[in-house]
């Protein structure tokens, strides 16, 4: 079938077509010879030249492309009317050196109760909160709780009641080539602003806030400013993703177009919900010390080390689980339990594995000299 849901029959082959038309101009003519050539010119002039070659007779006619595109944003516009009633504008006040500097990301409608799921980094270190509707109305907002670092997730709570929940898609069913939109404020200025584009891969694998992600959603719908924590979703308005974060820049400066990463919706909404279910953060473990990964971004930054992989100890809190296990700034730790630190693997990944209150056996580089202690791990503040 055609593009577009119809088919076009082929004509009749001239051969097989009634020919009562040039029998009545055959007896005005009052000949055979002159009936069959009237009868063809009339043929002709009903037909023109859209007929197929008798030669060809099953061949279809092109499919009328208007009507495909036609279906098409017909479908676009009702899934953004569709995902547009559960995006919501957040507006986040940050105390800074001379007053409160507001910003503006975007949320997305978990249920009646009023939850609201963003981007973690939209709202975190901010003093006040508040959340736009659809409609303009403006509800105060608490922050319930966010998953940062080991994901960019956070939960709002606002006044339950007059919300419209978002329907959650499958992310695990896109391809590439499938039509999403990106919904959200735009430039922290455009409400409930729609942008469309593909897929351009699943399961992409980016280094983002100190873990290795391994199932980010591609997408070249347009993603700016203000789109954090906003929806992509499908031709039928569901949430497949998070818009998260854009390349702007390759790493030698070049200008980039179109490339842009959605958290997906399944890890979105499962982390959400585990944050709503606890009434707060999630349970997550802490190795007592801050860190900076060896990657190629940081080691040009960094004297020069004995080591290029591995995590690096910025500082150690005094009295925390890793100054207690003889961890100093400086040393480089290489392996958390029998896992190797590595680019692929970076500490964060590892230690997600583990629970507050297992104690983990970490292998350290103090100068060249290999050091193995253990930490019992603390729960994540």
């Amino acid at each position: 079938m055609p593009e577009g849901g119809i088919t076009l029959p082929s004509p009749v082959p001239p051969a097989m077509r009634p020919g009562r038309a040039g029998f009545a101009l055959a007896a005005l003519a009052g000949g055979l010879a002159g009936g069959l050539l009237a009868g063809l010119l009339v043929w002709l002039l009903v037909h023109g030249d859209s007929s197929t070659p008798a030669s060809n007779p099953g061949a279809q006619e092109t499919p009328v492309p208007a009507i495909t595109r036609l279906e098409v944003t017909s479908a676009i516009s009702a899934a953004a009317a569709r995902g547009r009633e559960s995006v919501v504008r957040i507006e986040s006040f940050r105390r800074v050196a001379g007053g409160l500097q507001r910003d503006v990301g975007s949320g997305v409608v978990m249920d009646q109760q009023g939850h609201i799921v963003t981007n973690a980094h939209v709202v975190m270190g901010t003093e006040s909160l508040k959340v736009v509707l659809p409609d303009g109305t403006e509800r105060q907002a608490l922050l319930l709780a966010h998953d940062y670092p080991f994901t960019d997730v956070a939960v709002l709570q606002v006044s339950p009641g007059g919300l419209t929940p978002i329907e959650p898609g499958d992310s695990d069913a896109l391809v590439p080539g499938d039509t999403v939109l990106a919904i959200g404020e735009t430039l922290s200025e455009f409400q409930g602003s729609v942008t469309v584009g593909i897929v351009s891969g699943v399961k992409r694998v980016r280094y983002y806030d100190g873990v290795v992600h391994r199932d980010f959603i591609q997408t070249d719908a347009a993603v700016n400013h203000g789109n954090s924590g906003g929806a992509l979703v499908n031709l039928k308005g569901q949430l497949v993703g998070m818009p998260t974060s854009v390349i702007r820049l390759t790493e030698t400066g070049q200008e980039v177009e179109g490339v842009a990463f959605a958290l997906p919706a399944d890890r979105v909404m499962d982390i959400a919900a585990r944050i709503v279910a606890a009434g707060g953060p999630i349970t997550r473990p802490s190795i007592g010390f801050e860190h900076i990964d060896l990657m190629p971004e940081t080691l040009a930054r960094l004297p020069r080390l004995a080591l290029d992989e591995g995590a690096l100890v910025a500082s150690v809190p005094a009295g925390g689980v890793a100054a207690g296990a003889g961890i100093r700034a400086g040393d480089i730790v290489t392996m958390l339990g029998d896992r190797a630190i590595t680019r692929q693997n970076p500490l964060l990944n590892v230690l997600q594995e583990y629970e507050p209150g297992e104690v983990a056996k970490v292998v350290l580089n103090r100068g060249g000299l290999i050091i193995e202690t253990e930490v019992r791990l603390a729960k994540r503040q």
